[in-house]
C-alpha cells in the first residue's frame, strides 16, 4: 500500500456517504484511491487518519452466500484498508490498523491496537521450570531448536544473551502502534482482538478473546483460529488450527499443530505437528509431535517430543518443600500408559513406554527401547524390548506421512529416524552397562540397581542381547543404503571417512528433533556468541545446514562403529559381508518378532465383546478382518522382500569391491 497516492474524498462521494448513513467530523482525514466507489460504503463512522483502497469484486466463502466488497456499518479508526475487502456488522471498533487486500471481515467486536506492541514477540515465558531460571523469549521465528539452545543451555550465559537479544531484534523489527490484518485473511463472528497481528490468509471464526499475540499464516498455510478461543500472551504458528474453547496464556503453538476441545495451555510451547484435545498443559517443553488427547491428563514441567500422552497421565513436580521446582525429561518417541505417574525430577531413554506410578526419582537415558513398569510401588526396566513391538514400528513408519506442514519455509529441523547415531550410541552404552551389571551380580540376586531403577538380574544379559540385534539392524541399513546409493564405489570410499563429515567418535544430540554431532551445534553456538549470527533468519539458515548434515555425520559414525560393534581391527570387504550377513538376520529376527505382537491384536481374549450373542469369530472377522488381510502384515511381507532384494543386491556390489 502506497499511502502518498491516497486522493481526498470528492465532495459529490461525501454526499454519497452521508445519504448512505455514513459520518465523520472531519471528512478530510479519509482518503481513497483513483476511481473510489462511495455507494459501497454505508452506515459507517469514520473517526482519525482513514485510507481505504479499491472497493470491487465479490467474494465467495465456504457458506455460499456471496459478499460483495465494500465497508458496511462499521466503525473505522486510524486505518488502512486495502484493495476489495469486505467489512461488515462490526460492533465495536476497528482502530489502529493496517488491513490488507482481499480480506473479509463480518460481524466482528472491536479489533484495535493499543499502543506500540510486538505482539507476543519478545515475551519470555516460564517454560520446562515453573519455578523460573529457563525462560524463553518466544517470537513467530521460534523453532523448536532455537527454544531447545535457550531452555536446555543456561548455564552458558554468553549464549542465553546472544539468542535473547536475537529475540528482541525480532520483536523489535515488528514492533508498531498498528496491528496488521494479512491479504486475504477472513474473519466471522470474532468478539474482541487486542494487539494481534493476523497473517496472510488466517482464518478466525467465533473466537472469543485474544490479546498480545501473532497470528502466523500463509496462502500455502493458511492458520485457523476458532470457536471459543482465549489467548493472551501468544504466537501461533502458520498452518495451525486451534478452536473449541482452548484457552492458552504465554504459550506457543508450532506449525501445523491441532489445539482445541477446552485444552488449557500455561508457560507452554507444543511444536510442529503437535495435537492438544481436552488435557491441560503447564510449563511444558512439547518439542514436535507431542501428543495428548484425554480429557484426565496434566502434562508439567516436562520435556517431550514424538510423544503420546495416555489417559491419566500426570507428574508431579514438587515435593511440598521449596515449591515446585523440578522438571523431567522423556526422550523422543516415549509413551505413557493409562494413568501413569512420574515424580519428578526423573529421565526416561528414547522410545520407552512407562507404564503404572512411579514415586522414587531415575534415570533411565542410557537404555531406549525399553519398558518402565511398576512392581510393588517400586520402579523396574525392561531394556530394549520396545524396539520389537509393533507400535515402535508403526511410529517411525507414520511420522514422516503425519507431517502436516505446507509451507515451504519450515521452522522445526526433523530427522525422524528410529535408528539414528543418537540411539545407536545409547544402546552401545546400554549394552555396556547391562553387562557389567551382569558380571557384578550376585546369582541370588533377583534385580540389580541403575540410576535409580531396578532390573531382574535374568534379564540382563538377554535384554543386552536386544541391543545387539537392533545394533545389527541400524549399521546393516545404513551400510545397505550406502551401497545402493552407489553401486560402482570402491572399498576407499567405504573406509575413507566423507570429507566434510565430523569425526565418527563425536557424540551425537538430539535437540528437539534435530538429530547432530556436538561438535557442529557447539561451532554454532560460538558463532552466535561472537555475533556472527545476529538474526532468526540468520540462525534458522544454520540449522538447516547442519540438519543437511546428517547422512554425511551418519555415515562417519557408523565407519566408526561397526568395528566397535563387531570388533573387527578394520573395515574389509570380508567384514562388510559379515555386516551384511549379520543385517539379513536381525531384519528378519525383527520382522518376525513385530509380527508376532502385531498377531496378539488377532488371537485370544482380544476377541471378547464381540459376537454378544454368539458368532465370535465371524463377529469379530467382519469388523477386524483377519491378520493375513491386515495392512501393516502386508506391510511387513513386503519388508521382507525388500530385505532379500537389498540384501542380494548389496552382496553383489560387495564381491566387486
Amino acid at each position: 500500500m502506497n499511502l502518498e497516492s491516497y486522493l481526498a474524498l470528492t465532495p459529490e462521494a461525501i454526499k454519497i456517504l452521508k445519504g448512505n448513513g455514513c459520518w465523520s467530523r472531519s471528512w478530510s482525514k479519509v482518503k481513497v484511491t483513483k476511481g473510489f466507489d462511495p455507494t459501497r460504503i454505508a452506515g459507517t463512522i469514520f473517526r482519525g487518519e482513514v485510507r481505504i483502497g479499491n472497493l470491487e469484486g465479490e467474494f465467495v466463502p465456504s457458506d455460499g452466500i456471496k459478499r460483495y466488497a465494500g465497508i458496511f456499518d462499521a466503525n473505522l479508526h486510524n486505518v488502512v484498508i486495502g484493495d476489495n475487502c469486505h467489512i461488515s456488522n462490526v460492533n465495536g471498533w476497528l482502530s489502529n490498523l493496517i488491513i490488507e487486500d482481499n480480506v473479509l471481515m463480518e460481524n466482528v467486536g472491536s479489533i484495535v491496537c493499543q499502543g506500540e506492541t510486538s505482539f507476543g514477540n519478545g515475551h519470555a515465558i516460564e517454560v520446562l521450570n515453573e519455578g523460573g531460571g529457563r525462560e524463553l523469549k518466544i517470537t513467530a521465528m521460534t523453532s523448536a531448536q532455537t527454544a531447545y539452545l535457550s531452555t536446555m543451555y543456561r548455564h552458558d550465559d554468553a549464549l542465553i544473551k546472544a539468542l535473547n537479544q536475537i529475540a528482541d531484534n525480532y520483536a523489535g523489527g515488528v514492533r508498531s502502534h498498528r496491528a496488521t490484518i494479512g491479504e486475504g485473511a477472513k474473519l466471522f463472528h470474532c468478539q474482541n482482538i487486542v494487539n494481534v497481528n493476523i497473517g496472510q490468509g488466517a482464518i478466525l471464526r467465533g473466537i472469543q478473546n485474544l490479546k498480545e499475540g501473532t497470528i502466523a499464516s500463509s496462502h500455502d498455510a493458511p492458520t485457523f483460529v476458532g470457536d471459543g478461543v482465549i489467548a493472551k500472551d501468544f504466537i501461533i504458528q502458520k498452518g495451525a488450527h486451534v478452536s473449541d474453547g482452548a484457552l492458552l496464556s504465554s504459550t506457543l503453538i508450532g506449525e501445523a499443530s491441532k489445539i482445541g476441545k477446552q485444552f488449557s495451555a500455561e508457560n507452554s510451547v507444543m511444536f510442529c505437528n503437535s495435537e492438544g484435545f481436552h488435557s491441560e498443559v503447564c510449563s511444558i517443553f512439547g518439542g514436535p509431535y507431542t501428543v495428548t488427547h484425554h480429557r484426565s491428563t496434566l502434562l508439567i514441567a516436562g520435556m517431550f517430543s514424538f510423544f503420546n500422552a495416555g489417559s491419566g497421565t500426570n507428574q508431579s513436580n514438587h515435593m511440598y518443600k521449596l515449591g515446585p521446582l523440578h522438571q523431567g525429561i522423556l526422550e523422543r518417541g516415549s509413551k505413557t500408559g493409562s494413568s501413569s505417574y512420574l515424580l519428578w525430577p526423573s529421565r526416561v531413554g528414547a522410545f520407552s513406554a512407562i507404564m503404572g506410578k512411579h514415586y522414587a526419582n531415575f534415570d533411565s537415558s542410557d537404555f531406549p527401547f525399553s519398558y518402565v513398569n511398576e512392581d510393588g510401588g517400586q520402579s523396574t526396566l525392561v531394556p530394549g524390548m520396545n524396539f520389537f513391538t509393533v507400535g515402535t514400528m508403526r511410529d517411525g513408519l507414520k511420522w514422516p506421512t503425519r507431517d502436516r506442514r505446507k509451507n515451504s519455509d519450515k521452522l522445526d529441523q526433523l530427522n525422524f529416524e528410529v535408528l539414528s547415531p543418537y540411539t545407536g550410541q545409547k544402546m552401545m552404552r546400554g549394552q555396556s552397562i547391562l553387562l557389567e551389571l551382569y558380571s557384578g551380580a550376585e546369582k541370588g540376586q533377583e534385580y540389580v540397581s541403575h540410576q535409580g531403577i531396578l532390573i531382574k538380574r535374568l534379564l540382563l544379559k538377554t535384554c543386552s542381547r536386544y541391543y545387539r540385534l537392533a545394533l545389527e539392524k541400524y549399521l546393516g541399513d545404513v551400510l545397505v543404503s550406502r551401497l545402493e546409493g552407489n553401486p560402482a564405489m570402491v572399498l576407499k570410499d567405504l573406509t575413507t571417512p566423507p570429507e566434510g563429515a565430523e569425526d565418527g567418535n563425536s557424540t551425537w544430540i538430539d535437540v528437539s528433533g534435530l538429530l547432530c554431532t556436538q561438535p557442529r551445534l557447539n561451532n554454532l553456538l560460538e558463532q552466535i556468541k561472537a555475533g556472527e549470527v545476529t538474526t532468526q533468519h540468520a540462525l534458522q539458515s544454520e540449522l538447516e545446514m547442519i540438519h543437511d548434515s546428517y547422512a554425511l555425520d551418519e555415515w562417519s559414525w557408523v565407519q566408526q562403529a561397526i568395528p566397535e560393534v563387531y570388533s573387527f581391527e578394520s573395515i574389509t570387504s570380508e567384514n562388510l559381508m559379515t555386516v551384511l550377513e549379520k543385517w539379513k538376520v536381525s531384519s528378519n529376527k525383527l520382522l518376525n518378532m513385530v509380527e508376532m505382537d502385531a498377531s496378539k491384536e488377532f488371537e485370544g481374549t482380544v476377541r471378547t465383546g464381540f459376537g454378544i450373542d454368539g458368532h465370535q469369530s465371524e463377529d469379530f472377522e467382519k469388523v477386524r478382518g483377519t491378520f493375513e488381510s491386515n495392512s501393516f502384515k502386508k506391510q511387513l511381507d513386503e519388508m521382507r522382500q525388500a530385505v532379500e532384494g537389498n540384501y542380494d543386491r548389496s552382496l553383489s556390489i560387495l564381491n566387486k569391491l
